[in-house]
């Protein structure tokens, strides 16, 4: 099982970005009062068939040729079970996929969230044509970032992954989530 769950979120934007996805939402929602956690991750992208859907969260079952074991939605499955939660998976052919996760935040077993400022930096600074939006929220506390509002920001002639521009984005997107469990 992954030790992180910014590891399975990670492997989620991957097979939307696989699946040809050029949006792609990810929201964590944290309530430490009511003692659970929600992970969505919304893709545009060319979605699951009913076929591959109904048999998805079997680790032997992959829509990738080069190997004929796909581990990662069956290990987040199982996060999610062992941890008193549930995984759901919503898609349509053509009309993209729906992740959502759902967890016990106190469980003995449940996986730290992880680093999410350095997945979050990469997936913003390594894919010039995707829209990554994220929302992160702990109990009332909120935090948002979009490729887009940076580029508009920015302007269209800095490129997100030159160091510079990295390196301040690793910055605000670090202050912000540490502020939300302030």
């Amino acid at each position: 099982m992954m030790k992180e769950i910014s590891m399975h979120i990670l492997d989620v934007v991957t097979n939307s970005i696989r699946g040809e996805a050029n949006h792609i939402k990810i929201k964590i929602k944290e309530n430490h009062l009511k003692d659970w956690m929600v992970i969505m991750i919304e893709d545009n992208g060319i979605g699951i068939d009913k076929e591959m859907l109904d048999d998805i969260k079997n680790p032997f079952v992959t829509s990738r040729t080069l190997r004929k074991v796909g581990l990662g939605i069956p290990f987040f499955n199982q996060t999610c079970i062992s941890c008193n939660g549930q995984l759901n998976i919503l898609s349509k052919k053509g009309k993209g996929t729906i992740v959502i996760g759902t967890m016990q935040l106190s469980h003995i077993d449940k996986p730290p969230l992880g680093n999410m400022v350095t997945t979050l930096t990469s997936l913003i600074t390594s894919y010039k044509d995707i829209n990554i939006e994220y929302y992160h929220q702990v109990n009332q506390n909120e935090f948002d970032i979009s490729t887009l509002e940076i580029k508009e920001a920015l302007g269209e002639d800095v490129v997100l992954n030159h160091p510079k521009v990295y390196i301040q984005l690793k910055k605000i997107i670090e202050e912000n989530i540490t502020n939300l469990y302030e």
